[in-house]
């Protein structure tokens, strides 16, 4: 009994409704890009770090057996040796590998916060799919319990002789289609349930999604310039042009000479461990670079073509993303009123539909008017059922336009 009990009680504790929190942050523990885009970025840090390396100085330790042929008396040899080397000046190219590195990771930065905005975006949409399919199956209930009592009215109209044949045959088409819209509604229903949970990386048969997607009014101004500067698009435009510049200071150092300070002590003896012939020296050593196949020159000329066309991109994104942060918030907007007349128009179809069938029913109104009624009354409720969801996708639109995502 106890076993049996424990079985039972397994899918209701895998059926725990989710709120909309407890979706985000299952999308943030599992969603693969967004797991990507964050090693990608750790990975950078690290190489952030890795990119002061030039700055220290460096050391190298050797030890070594010396054996020739033929065999001489001081056979065979041991030597140690430790060497130091510090760099004093490299033509400024340590500082671009460091300042390119930073760049790299700001970009990375951008990289991560577009992914969240992405993940987060497809994760509302998906939500507000779930909540459009659970409400259109009970309105295609709705419907079709109301398509059935107009069905048995106008079946009892035409048994007493008040109705002809055809309009009850259309009464009874319309009761099949309501029917069939009910099976693909639940149909829609598990497909919708499908995808979040593939969003989500669970399992569709323990997803149950509860609540609301919570939502906020459009701002009451156009602030898309403002915004444009914060969006990830533009900072990892602006993060490839500073990693553009970096580039080409990096390559004209090759036109600066560089600067080496090196000291070793060394030690050779026949017996280890070294105990005699050690030698030490200390110096400086400039480099001046004074041809170099034109590969320099070369590699200076691409990366300041490559500013420059990173420069003529960023201009263009800056253009698009503008257009698309304008166009964001107007259909955020136009969203917004569309269900507020959808509502209104609701309101008022139930009402016009209630006044009909009294009168239809009172044989005040033909079948063709008051069909016309009730099949206007339905697509004014899938119509407000609609716009309820296309307002969340629209919020949602606008939200990753500006690279808003959960959980930044």
């Amino acid at each position: 009994m106890l076993f049996m009990l424990g079985f039972l009680l397994v899918p209701v504790i895998e059926a725990k409704p989710l709120t909309f929190q407890d979706c985000v942050d299952l999308a943030v523990k599992s969603n693969p890009d967004l797991a990507s885009a964050e090693e990608a970025l750790r990975a950078q840090e690290f190489q952030v770090r890795g990119s002061f390396a030039s700055f220290l100085p460096s050391a190298s330790a050797s030890l070594g057996v010396l054996r020739s042929h033929p065999v001489s008396i001081v056979d065979p040899r041991y030597t140690a040796a430790l060497s130091v080397n510090y760099n004093l000046f490299s033509g400024l190219r340590d500082r671009s590998k460091a300042l390119l590195a930073e760049a790299n990771l700001a970009l990375s930065r951008a990289n991560l916060d577009s992914v969240r905005a992405q993940v987060s975006a497809n994760l509302r949409k998906a939500m507000a799919q779930v909540l459009y399919a659970r409400e259109y199956v009970g309105l295609t209930a709705m419907i079709r319990d109301r398509r059935s009592q107009n069905e048995r009215l106008v079946r009892a109209q035409y048994e007493s002789g008040r109705e002809n044949q055809g309009s009850y045959l259309v009464s009874k088409s319309l009761l099949s289609q309501a029917e069939f819209d009910q099976t693909v509604a639940r149909d829609q229903s598990e497909l919708a349930r499908q995808n979040l949970a593939h969003i989500l990386g669970s399992d569709s048969r323990e997803l149950v999604f509860e609540g609301e997607v919570p939502v906020s009014d459009p701002p009451p101004e156009d602030r898309a310039s403002e915004l444009l500067k914060l969006t990830p698009a533009h900072r990892a435009q602006t993060a490839k042009i500073q990693a553009a510049e970096r580039t080409i200071e990096a390559s004209r150092a090759g036109f600066l000479p560089s600067l080496d300070l090196g000291s070793t002590i060394g030690f050779s003896s026949a017996t280890p461990p070294p105990d005699q012939n050690r030698s030490w020296n200390l110096g400086l050593t400039l480099t001046i670079p004074l041809f170099s196949g034109l590969s320099t020159y070369h590699d200076y000329q691409s990366s300041s073509a490559l500013l420059r066309s990173t420069q003529s991109s960023a201009t263009s994104v800056d253009f698009e993303l503008l257009n698309q942060l304008r166009q964001a918030l107007l259909g955020f907007r136009q969203s917004m009123g569309r269900l507020r007349v959808d509502l209104e128009s609701l309101d008022a179809a139930v009402i016009r539909s209630a006044i009909a069938r009294k009168r239809y029913n009172n044989g005040l109104i033909a079948f063709d008017q008051w069909d016309i009624i009730e099949t206007d009354l339905i697509n004014r409720q899938k119509a407000a059922l609609t716009s309820k969801r296309e307002r969340i996708i629209a919020e949602s639109t606008y939200r990753q336009v500006q690279g808003l995502g959960e959980g930044s």
